[in-house]
């Protein structure tokens, strides 16, 4: 049981790193594309700004879903890579079809995937609503003429 706790806590360490990583590239990203102050956006460039970072952050769902599905490979859960990871997006996403079980004493990791998966498209919510609040509010600024964009 505890070597179990000890790999739960490594893929739990490696989701957290893999998205506080991709965060902080992410952000650097932004931070160096971002126009200064004082440019408005016009609504294309704030398309593909949330366009962008909605990838980004699938893009580091899909990596952690993969780490997760590498376990499960490692330990011999099931037969192949494809139903790993089939499995470890099911759990992840917290859809659980549950027409492919992993054996009895590696259940457990799809349930602690699932409550990862959560906390980790919290997390994204969180990014993506805090960039989109930023854009409409740079985007509602009043322009130098003293109005407002429209």
């Amino acid at each position: 049981m505890i070597n179990l706790l000890l790999l739960l806590f490594v893929l739990v360490s490696a989701c957290v790193a893999i998205h506080g990583l991709g965060m902080i590239l992410g952000l650097h990203w932004l931070g160096r594309t971002w126009p200064r102050h004082g440019h408005h956006f016009n609504l294309t460039a704030m398309f593909w700004i949330i366009v962008r970072v909605v990838y980004g952050l699938l893009v580091l769902h899909i990596l952690q879903i993969t780490v997760w599905a590498a376990c499960y490979q490692w330990n011999g859960c099931f037969p192949d890579f494809k139903t790993c990871f089939y499995y470890s997006a099911t759990s992840y996403s917290t859809v659980g079809f549950g027409d492919v079980l992993p054996p009895e004493e590696w259940r457990v990791l799809g349930a602690i995937e699932a409550v990862t998966g959560v906390l980790m498209f919290g997390w994204s919510t969180g990014v993506l609503f805090s960039v989109v609040n930023h854009l409409q509010g740079r985007f509602l600024e009043p322009r130098p003429s003293g109005r407002l964009p429209g």
